[in-house]
Formats: C-alpha cells, structure tokens, sequence
C-alpha cells in the first residue's frame, strides 16, 4: 500500500527510485493503468504537501553562504530568485530566505558568526535557539584554518542546555576556501583543481582540530566535518551527502530531492577531465547520488 507512512519513511532512498518501484509493485500484481495514473498522483500529492528542507548556516559574513548554496542546490549558477521570508524571520528574529533552485525551493536561515561582542553574542544566541529547532540541518561553517573555536564551544553548550539532544544531531561542520588553506592559493594545484600535497596534510590536520574541540563540549557527538571550496567546486558532493545523512530519516529524501550539485570537472581542462574519466574505478564510483544521475 502507498499510503502516508510509506511515503514518508523514505530515508535517503532516491525519491524518483522509490516511486518507480512501487508502480512496478503495483504493476506486478495486476493493477490497471488507470489505478497506477492514480497511484502517482496521489504518491506526487503528498510529496508536495511536504515542508520544503530549512537549512541553517551559521557564520561570519565573507565565509562564503551564499556561494554554497548556489553551488550545492543551482548547479554552481547564482539563484535569481531569491525571497525574503518575512513572516518566518518576524517569528525568529533574523534573516531567512526562500532560494528557487533549479530542483525547487529550500529555505535557509542566515545565522550569523559568533565572536565579536559579548552582548551581540548573547543575541545571536536567542535567534539560534528560536531557528535550530525548525530546521531539518544545521550548518556551522568555518573558514578555512580559523582556529578561534572559543565562542562556538560556549554556543555548543549553551544550545545543548537550552535545546536539548536533537541540537547536536541535526549538527554538522564545513569549511570553505579549502583552496586557501596554508600555505594558500599558490599551493593549489589549479590544472586538477585539488589541494598540494601540503594543504591536504593542514586540511586533515583541521578537521581534527576542530573534531577535538566540538567533542570537549559535546563528548557524544558523531556527526561530519566537510572541508570544500564552492568557488573551486572541490568536494560538493560529500558536502551534500554530509548534510543529507544529518537530516532526520524521515526528511532526507526531501533536501536529497533539491539538490543539484555545480559539477567539480566543469570549467577543468578537457584532456585532464578525459583523463579522470579514463580512470574510472581508479577514482571511486562516481554517479551514485541523485544530483549526478540525469533529470527527466
């Protein structure tokens, strides 16, 4: 039966795979054409009943939000329409924007950074507890090698006291500009588009650091550290793989369903790109996320 708990025990299945077999279910024990028109329309209903994912950023301006979210849900491109949530930032307190990506909407809470005035902080921290709990993820982010993680562990613990456990499990870390990272851009190998040999040790040597002093305040927490660059395209798709498996169960599948990921071999020298698909299983399996398979 296709009924609402069907629907919505998804997980991160691919929704359009999902669908497609339980048509064919429906199929092999001898329902009609017409039953199996009815049967979709009824599965794409309550799939547009559904709440649109509501993604929180939270960080300093110039660390790069809005680039992300073009990069992870418009293919890289900028969104034109971008919407002021009114009535959603009254009841918060704070900036939340409707971007129509080129997959559908996703609403995004503009949280900002922590760190520079006691009493803004203790402001900002009232917004954090009014937005986390409405958001299906999120996202601390970080510039790359920004090693004052004071604020965000006192935040970590006030948050945790105020919200409760279901904060640190709709948690996730990312850093941007991982092309900047020491000892900086001229370390980039810009012809494959990847960290030098250096930046990847300092990028590792990072995401420990910052590992190390989440889990002070939050010994139990498990969840992911994403370091990537949105204007280089470097490391999209963990980034949004992250984020889908921070999502609860029952609402991955809808952020999964948004995403279209700017692609990390676009704008890369053609024959270096012949080469990496040359390579093929050489390079790990590539295509298995819903954002690289073809769109009908």
């Amino acid at each position: 039966m296709l009924g609402g708990v069907a629907v919505l025990d998804l997980g991160g299945r691919v929704f359009e795979s999902f669908k497609k077999q339980g048509l064919d279910f429906l199929r092999n024990a001898g329902a009609t054409e017409e039953q199996l028109r009815v049967a979709e329309k009824e599965i794409n209903r309550r799939v547009q009943e559904q709440p649109d994912p509501k993604v929180a950023l939270i960080g300093f301006t110039g660390v790069g939000k809005s680039s992300t979210i073009n990069a992870l849900f418009n293919a890289g491109q900028e969104i034109s329409d971008v919407r002021a949530c009114t009535q959603e930032a009254y009841a918060v307190r704070g900036e939340v924007n409707e971007y129509i990506g080129s997959q559908g909407r996703v609403i995004v809470y503009d949280m900002p950074g922590l760190g520079e005035d006691l009493h803004a902080d203790q402001r900002h921290l009232r917004t954090y507890e009014a937005v986390l709990p409405r958001v299906d993820v999120a996202v601390w982010t970080f510039h790359a090698g920004d090693r004052a993680m004071t604020p965000m562990q006192q935040a970590l613990l006030t948050l945790q006291d105020r919200i409760g456990p279901q904060f640190s499990e709709k948690l996730m870390f990312a850093v941007n500009k991982a092309d900047a990272i020491a000892p900086g851009e001229k370390a980039w190998v810009e012809s494959m588009k990847v960290p030098s040999r250096e930046q990847q040790v300092n990028i590792v040597e990072f995401e420990q650091y910052i590992l190390e002093k989440v889990r002070q305040v939050l010994p139990r927490w498990n969840g992911h550290i994403v370091t990537y660059s949105a204007r280089q395209k470097y490391r999209l798709e963990p980034l949004m793989t992250a984020m889908v498996e921070t999502v609860g169960v029952q609402r991955r599948w809808i952020l999964e369903q948004r995403a279209d990921v700017a692609d990390y071999l676009d704008g890369m020298n053609p024959a270096v790109v012949e080469f990496i698909r040359s390579q093929g299983e050489n390079l790990g399996e590539r295509g298995s996320r819903p954002w690289r398979q073809e769109r009908s």
